[in-house]
């Protein structure tokens, strides 16, 4: 494969991404089924330990494009300065090819921007997936365009079971992610929902965790699903500072639910699930710091309810997702 330079600049402190399409000699969209990607940050070529470690998202792989990022938890940790980068391929025969390569300029992050903390309506926003939103209390069915003047914004499952197509194909319009990223930056909140997933040949469950995890990429958070766990009944809150400094209720409902790597938790479980099989650890509810903003992610639609199907939630948790925006 040809090499491609590209130099890039990182903000210590604040969330980084970069797109890459990447094409044939003759011009045509690289296919890069098939392929799995690494990246890595080092002072030197020849530094045998990185300073950091890309996530690295195919987001089309039929038309070449990846995607590189890094939270903001992990540009913090990089001191300002010059580094190099490269991406490295592996395709199905365990072949390697380094495919983009270039320099690193790390800089202290002076921005003045502050942090938005008013809005028009202090309630949830709802971007309908193919479930609708069902008969939840105090949101409101929005478009993309509306979302600045929202406290919070939900994507996702709201009450039922939904491949996700509708958040996906929203997420890859780039006008759309633009939106909703420079939303989250400037302190917005996003819950994404999704759901169980059964895990079955034909990737069909009550939500699907390829379009889960694309979705996540796309929001440019180190989240993802990992797994599924039948968990009925109370989670715990997570005894993270600025998840009890922001007032979210102590125990949380769940029936059935995706489990999470990345982020930071907020709500988990440890104890036997549904089928009596113990469970140490699970992390089913988590968020990332994006920007001024926070990515809220569940993996339950009852996290909506309170275990009797009141759909309570939202009235609840609006104050808390806010409050994390300043102490998370």
């Amino acid at each position: 494969m040809t090499v491609y330079v590209n130099n890039i600049t990182i903000n210590t402190g604040e969330y980084f991404s970069r797109d890459f399409y990447l094409d044939n000699i003759d011009g045509t969209p690289l296919n890069l089924v098939g392929y799995a990607a690494s990246s890595y940050i080092r002072k030197h070529p020849e530094s045998l330990n990185p300073t950091a470690k890309f996530n690295v998202g195919f987001i089309d792989r039929a038309n070449g494009r990846i995607r590189v990022s890094l939270a903001s938890t992990i540009t913090a940790s990089i001191k300002p300065g010059r580094y190099v980068y490269d991406v490295l391929f592996t395709d199905n025969t365990t072949k390697k090819s380094i495919v983009i390569e270039g320099n690193v300029l790390a800089t202290e992050d002076i921005s003045d921007v502050c942090v938005k903390t008013s809005y028009l309506y202090s309630s949830f926003g709802v971007i309908p997936e193919s479930d609708g939103i069902g008969n939840l209390n105090n949101v409101t069915s929005i478009t993309i365009n509306d979302i600045d003047d929202y406290g919070v914004v939900h994507l996702g499952v709201n009450g039922n079971c939904s491949q996700l197509t509708n958040t996906v194909a929203l997420l890859q319009n780039a006008a759309n992610l633009e939106k909703i990223t420079n939303y989250i930056r400037l302190g917005g909140v996003v819950w994404f929902n999704t759901e169980w997933f059964n895990g079955s040949p034909s990737g069909v469950g009550c939500a699907n965790r390829a379009n889960t995890n694309t979705i996540l990429t796309l929001l440019g958070t180190e989240i993802r699903q990992e797994a599924d766990s039948p968990i009925v009944g109370s989670l715990t809150r997570s005894n993270e500072t600025g998840v009890t400094l922001s007032g979210f209720p102590s125990v949380l409902y769940c029936n059935a639910t995706a489990t999470f790597t990345g982020g930071t938790l907020v709500y988990g479980f440890t104890g036997n699930d549904f089928f009596n099989y113990p469970v140490t650890n699970a992390r089913l509810v988590v968020y990332e710091k994006i920007g001024n903003g926070i990515l809220y992610v569940s993996g339950d639609t009852n996290t909506w309810d309170d275990g009797t199907y009141a759909q309570k939630l939202p009235n609840e948790f609006y104050n808390a997702l806010r409050n994390l925006v300043l102490y998370g």
